[in-house]
């Protein structure tokens, strides 16, 4: 059923920030970004001759708008490797469309974690990799709309088939951030033991 991964990795998203998360600035824009993204996610508009939801949209703003505050060599290494992103988010919908029987796995799983692999290949803090992972997968679901509409398909922007391997996504990258602190953090706590441990 296409929008579960996404519903439910939003609520435990909102569950999460509300209450096991500090009361920070940081907190309440995560809580109210992702109730905004779940009201948004019924909604569509028409621009041209595509119809594009209005989570898909509100997602993409929020990530150009953090992504705009990067200046210098910094900004345009995200610029390219959100490119890279998008091609890959493309590359695997138009396989998956021209050649459906080399998929392995669920197409949503496979699409998410293809694109978390090439986030965790570009970029080592996780906010970064968040940005890229976003307005990459918008990007690529531009560009695979635009290959689709000159077959005259029809064709959703942001659909809840979208919404869910972009949830996916961001959770994979989540564990695996979690997996790095938890490591660095065991590291730390066995050096700090060496160091006291009696002679």
């Amino acid at each position: 059923m296409e929008g579960f991964y996404f519903y439910w990795c939003s609520w435990a998203c909102w569950i999460f920030a509300t209450f096991l998360m500090k009361k920070t600035k940081a907190r309440t824009m995560l809580a109210a970004a992702v109730l905004i993204s779940i009201m948004l996610s019924i909604y569509h508009i028409t621009i041209g001759v595509f119809s594009i939801t209005l989570s898909f949209l509100f997602a993409l703003v929020i990530a150009y708008y953090f992504i705009t505050k990067k200046s210098g060599w910094k900004l345009v290494y995200m610029l390219l490797s959100m490119m890279m992103v998008s091609f890959v988010y493309a590359a695997c919908h138009l396989l998956i469309l021209i050649d459906p029987v080399w998929m392995l796995i669920d197409k949503t799983w496979m699409v998410a974690i293809m694109l978390t692999f090439v986030c965790l290949m570009l970029h080592h803090h996780f906010q970064e990799r968040l940005l890229c992972i976003i307005a990459g997968s918008c990007q690529g679901e531009m560009m695979y709309a635009f290959v689709i509409k000159t077959y005259s398909f029809p064709y959703a922007i942001g659909s809840l088939a979208f919404l869910d391997e972009l949830s996916l996504s961001c959770v994979c990258l989540a564990l695996w951030s979690a997996l790095e602190n938890i490591s660095v953090y065991a590291d730390m706590v066995h050096k700090q033991m060496k160091r006291n441990k009696p002679l």
